[in-house]
């Protein structure tokens, strides 16, 4: 043969040979095994013959956690992969020995609901539920924190009555926060809520809040529980946390424990509040001297007589905190007030004590007509509000020098459009500050930056000093008006601005 036809024939008997040989391999079954790879997070942990084995020993291993959240099955966790696999390596794993594994680095799962809240595209927290009924039922006894059940029920059945009378309604109700709920298997190392009860307190009073309790004594009212609290409450939000209670003035139990944990809600309830009500206008108190009267004479000879009208208004609402601004829509006078008018000697010097309490006549309201105080001369959000917010006058109005004074301080570096926990300005935004001698101080802050008075400057009463904005830390259009015993911000002592005009 000729070398050319020996190398043809060699080269055949050799694909015969492999093809015997793969043809033999190929049916011998009993070298080929049948496996299971098992991964933990895309790394691989072990080899296995049964992965229904692997199932069954998680979930009988787990009992305690079906035990106490009340589930049938309890899963492995999410970055296990169980992959069939066929291979001539018949090494394998203990099933015992890849649950430890598992055990050791991931946590098992039960299945359930993960709640994710957002508020302006930014997520806040997420949560997770056995049920997804208990976030609903959760929610219902947030809002009802802060608007009475009957109400909401009315509100949801579209069944509110129309605001004719003195009375109010409630629109555009919300929960600001978007909120997705989506089904999930959830660690069971994580917080998992079995109940609303439990997940209402923490979207009422934060995530990570410690209950406080008081034991009710003998002289206790809700408003000195309230005040005395550290940090302090406002009445409002001791009847948050004690919806037992209807009012400031409910009746306490001497022994009764009730609940003065400071509310930090998590979702942001948001509505707008239509109200109408009788409100009082405060008479002025004005001093008119007399040359025929002893120095020592002081006498009401015309007594003040409190306005009274009905005021159709609205204002947005959010966690039963109403918003710094109030629009006003009708202002009906039933009653006209009258100025109180005390007659005094000539030299009578107008002011007769170097205390606050000689200080209380001849104070003027410093807005306009009508207005609402939105917040009072007390605590919110855990410290102490320092004076009083009046709204409902509109942008631009006028703000008014409450008495005769000198200028010591004007600010007016703010935009006039602020934000809430704004610092600009000490948070007060464009602001004044007026001494009436005898160490007593107004603050008027939130302006516009067109201040009309400049440092020095002697003002008298009812001269304009400024107009009403948002400046600074605000949610609305006010004026924030304080009273000082001294100079704010710089050792006063801030007091009830109401009291200069009782």
């Amino acid at each position: 043969m000729k070398g050319k036809d020996i190398f043809i024939v060699t080269v055949m008997c050799a694909v015969v040979i492999v093809i015997y040989y793969l043809n033999i391999g190929l049916n011998n079954n009993d070298n080929i095994n049948n496996v299971y790879n098992v991964y933990l997070n895309g790394n691989i942990i072990g080899k296995i013959d049964n992965k229904d084995e692997l199932y069954a020993l998680i979930d009988q291993k787990q009992q305690s956690i079906k035990d106490k959240y009340n589930v049938k099955n309890v899963y492995p966790p999410s970055g296990l992969q169980i992959v069939e696999n066929y291979t001539y390596d018949n090494t394998l794993n203990n099933i015992e020995e890849i649950y430890n594994k598992i055990e050791e680095e991931q946590d098992f799962t039960i299945p359930g609901y993960e709640v994710s809240v957002s508020l302006n595209g930014e997520e806040k927290f997420k949560l997770n539920l056995l049920d997804k009924e208990i976030l609903d039922e959760a929610i219902k006894e947030f809002i009802y924190a802060f608007v009475d059940e009957e109400d909401f029920l009315d509100y949801i059945e579209g069944s509110s009555s129309s605001l004719e009378d003195a009375g109010y309604s409630y629109s555009e109700m919300s929960i600001l926060e978007n909120i997705t709920i989506r089904e999930k298997n959830i660690s069971v190392n994580d917080k998992i809520y079995e109940n609303s009860e439990e997940l209402a307190q923490d979207l009422l009073f934060g995530f990570n809040h410690e209950k406080k309790s008081y034991t009710v004594k003998e002289g206790d009212t809700i408003e000195s529980i309230s005040e005395n609290n550290d940090p302090p409450l406002n009445t409002q939000e001791f009847l948050v946390a004690n919806p037992k209670f209807t009012s400031k003035d409910s009746l306490l139990t001497v022994g009764d424990e009730v609940n003065i944990t400071l509310i930090n809600p998590e979702l942001s309830l948001s509505y707008v509040m239509h109200e109408i009500k009788e409100v009082e206008e405060p008479y002025d108190k004005k001093i008119v001297r007399d040359n025929t009267k002893d120095p020592n004479f002081s006498e009401v000879t015309t007594p003040g007589v409190t306005g009274l009208a009905l005021q159709r208004s609205h204002y947005n609402v959010v966690n039963g905190e109403p918003s710094n601004e109030v629009v006003i829509e009708e202002y009906k006078v039933i009653r006209q007030k009258v100025d109180q008018v005390t007659t005094r000697g000539v030299s009578r010097p107008q002011y007769s004590t170097q205390t606050y309490e000689g200080v209380g006549s001849g104070w003027k309201w410093p807005t306009n007509t009508p207005y609402m105080v939105t917040s009072e001369f007390a605590p919110r959000w855990g410290k102490y509000h320092n004076g009083i917010d009046i709204s409902g006058t509109g942008r631009g109005s006028n703000i008014y020098a409450a008495n005769d004074g000198l200028v010591v301080y004007v600010f007016t570096g703010c935009p006039n459009e602020g934000y809430y926990g704004s610092r600009c300005g000490d948070s007060y935004g464009n602001h004044v500050i007026v001494s009436h001698g005898d160490n007593i101080y107004t603050l008027y802050a939130h302006m516009l930056s067109n201040i009309p008075v400049k440092l020095n400057q002697e003002v008298k009463q009812g001269q304009i000093i400024g107009y009403m904005g948002s400046s600074g830390s605000s949610t609305g259009i006010h004026l924030h008006f304080g009273l000082s015993v001294g100079m704010p911000l710089h050792g006063g002592t801030f007091r009830n601005p109401r009291e200069l005009f009782r």
